[in-house]
């Protein structure tokens, strides 16, 4: 008995779309009068045909256009995946230095001063005492999420962290 999955059916749909595309594109380069009957067999459809997103061929602006008519607001394409691109806010300018200096000295400062691994609220607190500035509104995710590429950091144990030797 042969079982089917899922992939498998998406992986034999998309051979016979590609299949299907491939005798149009033969049929436009032959024309329409050449038959291959005995060359190139009949393909059978597994799933139907497949219908997801705009079909091919189709400018995808086009409801655009089309609604930015007289006396009409024009409609907005959706973007891909629905979420809006973040900019910097500094796109075109040089970053801000901190009063107190880059992150990462600082972070090796308070690691040596402790002589020993510390974890992300550790480092966060001897950074408070060190009355180090930060410029970002959470400045706990920021240090979490830099200081595993910090260069002269490496982690040892699970959220532990110490300085190479």
């Amino acid at each position: 008995m042969l079982t089917l999955t899922t992939s498998t059916l998406r992986r034999a749909l998309d051979l016979q779309e590609r299949i299907e595309s491939l005798q149009g594109e033969l049929t436009r380069l032959l024309g329409k009068n050449v038959s291959l009957t005995g060359l190139v067999r009949e393909t059978v459809s597994v799933a139907g045909p497949r219908r997801r997103g705009r079909k091919p061929g189709r400018k995808a602006d086009r409801a655009a256009k089309k609604a930015a008519k007289p006396g009409r607001p024009a409609k907005k394409v959706a973007r891909r995946g629905g979420r809006k691109k973040r900019t910097s806010p500094f796109k075109g300018q040089k970053r801000p230095a901190s009063p107190s200096g880059p992150l990462a000295p600082a972070v090796h400062k308070v690691m040596k001063r402790a002589g020993g691994p510390l974890n992300v609220d550790a480092v966060l607190q001897g950074l408070k005492q060190d009355k180090y500035v930060w410029k970002v509104s959470e400045p706990k995710k920021n240090l979490a999420a830099r200081i595993y590429t910090m260069p002269g950091v490496k982690k040892v144990g699970p959220g532990m962290f110490a300085l190479k030797k």
